[in-house]
């Protein structure tokens, strides 16, 4: 408890004040906000540009989520360009942190809920560099990825009395601090609001409202956003208070106000509606999901009854505006939990849902992605979904959608089987529950006939204010007179290594008048959708070929760049295998489809492959360049039945569905120095640089040719350079495994006054001591950081030092982990100058070990001894 309350308003200020220092605080990684920054300026652009290529919106809320749900990242990485085509303009990611067991058994989804950290990558999804080459590739297609985050609990030490304990490999720094964690014991009355945010939910409940907690917590999620995170969605939010709630906490605007990029950010809690649900409170810090809405529309098409379009018009959402809520047929837990809430429908009755809420305006809504091959959970975690979301009545409202950004709706029924749903007046989406029918309605729409974009195929036409047409029974119409969108290029192959003297490249062109090609900037050619140009004949091989496209129309122009290298074909496939557990000596079957017939290495169930250790296999194939790639063993298989093998060429490594080309098991350097970025007092600052894992690095300042230098070397900045001047570092080591680059950022200081120092003697039972200050003098009262202030510096031998600048005095108080000095209700150490505390004492010297401070009182003298 700190010493005094102050009010609402000045938590709120000193929120923002913290913000400023919260990279330099609480060890958040230095990239995080170089990337950030970068993106901001850069990446954001290019994803919006990208977006407009493929007819998706700008923002975010404005498109159509795709829940990947249990793909790894690679597999997303793969199918962004479809998912584009189809019109998604985000793509939403299970939980990124790594789970409490390598499960991959599809009934065992619940294991990526069950986190040990808040690091970014699991065996189940891939790596923290998977992740990054998805955010990265996605922005070619403007496409958002949204982080599923659990921020209210970790996973569990197993069943029974163990439910509410933390499973032993929580990451240590949050397992053995008490303060992180609430009571062990679930909730008994849902009604109790305070219950249902300080008790577990059948796993160890986080304290969220401990604000160490809270940073690291930050630290992830901006580590995510300098990856390219464009948002989350939060799991089991109802469960972390708000607050104005019982046992309130900041949790809520501390954390999302803290996030980098935080105005471009999609960010929305799931609220689950009933008991103490508080569900309109949470609409004051980020977006809603609405489960009752869900099970509205399921009852609309019918699931568990009689069709009745009209329990599809209210939203159910406790007064809250739509524009906040994230709407869906059925969610990850209506499909996949016990209950088994939606789990029955049929891809009918999924179809004609989302039409409905799809062509809604406000809303942003959410398709899930079910398993591939049948049953509920018939495909392994990280395997891809099947493959409704590609069906052409999905894709068409979809389009829709975003063709209506900004557009007013309209509902109206005819009976209890038919929705039209209006936008404006520019178009309209009408599902058919029913039979054959004859569509005669009012309408905005604008007089004309209208083709429909849907399957069903047909027109309407609109006179005079009414709609008129047939629909068959079961179907969709989707009208809508649509722009002409900028032009998309494609071509086959997709660039990167060939193996052969030469390959032919087939351009393709939509929504385009006109196109030419340029080859290593030569003259530009002009060509037909599906002509082929040959490259790489004759050339050595290491030539590199780029090749520029630019199609036209009346809308603009769209220009990409193509980049080929030409690679040494003697060099054959080399596949190395992580073989599962369970999996006895595993198989490689390989073929290549684009070869006619289809060519193979063996008959399945292929070779068998060799083992080099460790749990890796290999098998070379010899004048393969490239191939499709299955493994099995004992009738299991990666990837599952029915799915194309991996596409792997020249050497790759495979672990839990993961592609590499190099060994995932090595490790990248790392790089550090000892001084947190931010503004620094004083002429210079001097940066210690290390690395690990690494031979050598060098560092770049401003830009200038990278220096060399050994692990360990000083580094100074800013000597003589005026107040205000920036620096930007560049640290970067390499190894065989791969290459780190941090960037830092710092700045020389303002010249502000009085500067004074503060060193503080810590108690032996203390962590790393904060310093929170004030100047009650001032009006408003001034403080330097919300409480518990910011950590201080350690000095060595039990010292720890902060240097205040621009301030005449400060009240100044110390705490570690609930503890503080001076005590609770007490006033502060009042300092004006440079100070030593030690235990409770203030010297302005620092205290010497067993020397006596005397002081002398002289009266009636003009000398003493002594």
């Amino acid at each position: 408890m700190k010493k005094r309350t102050r009010p609402v308003w000045r938590r709120v200020w000193s929120i923002v004040l913290f913000v400023a220092l919260l990279m330099q605080t609480f060890g958040l990684t230095p990239e995080v906000q170089a990337n950030a920054d970068v993106r901001q300026l850069a990446g954001t652009d290019a994803q919006v540009l990208a977006a407009a290529d493929y007819g998706l919106p700008e923002k975010t809320k404005d498109g159509l989520l795709f829940h990947a749900w249990n793909w790894s990242f690679d597999n997303i990485t793969r199918n962004l360009p479809e998912l584009a085509q189809a019109g998604f303009k985000a793509v939403q990611t299970s939980p990124i942190q790594a789970s409490k067991e390598g499960l991959t058994e599809g009934s065992k989804w619940w294991i990526l809920y069950q986190p040990v950290n808040f690091k970014i990558g699991n065996s189940q999804l891939g790596s923290r560099d998977d992740f990054r080459r998805l955010c990265q590739e996605a922005e070619k297609y403007g496409i958002s990825i949204i982080v599923d985050v659990v921020a209210n609990h970790t996973g569990n030490a197993g069943g029974g009395n163990q439910q509410y304990q933390p499973a032993h490999n929580v990451d240590p720094e949050i397992k053995n601090n008490r303060y992180f964690w609430h009571e062990a014991r679930g909730v008994e009355n849902w009604d109790s609001r305070w219950q249902v945010t300080q008790w577990g939910i059948g796993l160890p409940d986080l304290n969220t409202s401990n604000q160490e907690l809270q940073n690291i917590i930050i630290g992830f999620l901006n580590d995510a956003i300098s990856l390219g995170a464009d948002g989350f969605r939060f799991d089991a939010a109802k469960h972390i208070e708000l607050p104005d709630d019982p046992a309130g906490s900041n949790f809520w605007p501390r954390v999302l106000g803290s996030l980098n990029n935080k105005d471009r950010l999609f960010n929305y809690g799931e609220v689950l509606q009933g008991g103490a649900d508080n569900f309109a409170g949470y609409a004051n810090y980020l977006g809603l999901a609405a489960p009752s809405y869900g099970n509205s529309i399921r009852s609309a098409v019918g699931y568990h009854g009689g069709i009745n379009v009209e329990t599809a018009k209210s939203f159910n959402a406790n007064n809250v505006s739509p524009s906040k809520l994230v709407t869906w047929v059925e969610s990850h837990d209506t499909y996949a939990n016990n209950d088994g809430e939606s789990t029955g429908m049929n891809e009918w009755q999924i179809k004609m849902g989302w039409a409905i809420i799809a062509s809604r305006a406000e809303t942003t809504s959410l398709f899930f992605n079910r398993p591939a091959g049948g049953g509920k959970f018939a495909s392994r975690l990280g395997d891809a979904g099947n493959t409704l979301w590609k069906d052409p009545d999905i894709v068409a409202v979809n389009k829709f959608h975003n063709a209506m950004v900004g557009q007013d709706e309209y509902l109206r029924t005819q009976g209890n089987q038919i929705m039209l749903v209006e936008r404006g007046t520019k178009g309209m989406t009408i599902v058919n529950l029913g039979g054959n029918a004859q569509i005669n309605s009012p309408t905005r729409l604008a007089d004309g006939v209208y083709q429909n974009k849907a399957n069903s195929g047909g027109s309407f036409t609109v006179s005079n204010g009414r709609i008129t047409g047939h629909l068959d029974g079961g179907r969709i119409a989707v009208l809508y007179n649509a722009m002409q969108q900028t032009p998309t290029v494609s071509v086959d192959p997709a660039e990167g290594a060939f193996f052969t003297d030469s390959v032919n490249v087939r351009m393709t062109y939509s929504n385009a008048n006109s196109a030419t090609y340029s080859l290593n900037g030569g003259s530009a050619t002009p060509f037909r959708s599906g002509d082929s140009v040959r490259i790489g004949a004759g050339s050595p091989i290491g030539s590199t070929f780029v090749l520029k496209i630019i199609a036209a129309n009346s809308s603009g122009q769209t220009e990409k760049t193509f980049r080929y290298t030409k690679e040494n074909p003697g060099a054959g496939l080399t596949v190395h295998f992580y073989k599962p557990s369970g999996w006895g000596t595993p198989n490689i079957y390989y073929y290549d489809d684009s070869a006619t017939p289809v060519r193979e290495g063996s008959a399945w169930p292929g070779a068998t492959m060799q083992d080099e250790g460790n749990g890796w296999y290999v098998y070379r194939a010899p004048g393969w360049t490239q191939a499709k790639v299955i493994f099995n063993s004992g009738g299991q298989q990666l990837p599952g039945p029915q799915t194309p093998g991996y596409v792997l060429s020249a050497e790759k490594w495979i672990k839990d569905g993961r592609i590499t080309s190099q060994n995932p098991d090595g490790t990248k350097p790392t790089v550090t120095i000892d001084k947190p970025e931010g503004t620094f007092q004083g002429d210079s600052l001097e940066i210690t640089l290390s690395y690990s894992n690494a031979a050598n690095g060098s560092y770049r300042l401003n830009g200038q040719s990278p220096v060399s230098f050994s692990s360990g070397q000083k580094l100074t900045i800013g000597a003589g350079d005026p107040p205000g001047t920036r620096y930007t570092l560049e640290v970067t080591a390499s190894n065989a495994i791969g290459t780190t680059t941090n960037t830092y950022s710092f700045t020389k200081a303002q010249s502000t006054g009085q500067e004074m120092k503060v060193y503080f003697y810590k108690p032996a039972d203390w962590g790393i001591p904060n310093i929170y200050y004030y100047d009650e003098m001032l009006t408003p009262v001034k403080e330097n950081a919300a409480w518990p202030g910011v950590p201080m510096q350690s000095e060595g031998n039990g010292w720890y030092s902060h240097t205040i600048s621009g301030w005449s005095q400060a009240t100044v108080l110390f705490n570690s982990n609930g503890k503080q000095m001076p005590g609770s209700g007490q006033q502060g150490y009042l300092i004006s100058r440079t100070s030593w505390i030690k235990d409770g004492v203030v010297t302005e010297e620092e205290p010497v070990t067993g020397k006596v401070s005397v002081t002398f009182v002289t009266k009636n003298a003009n000398a003493f001894q002594g």
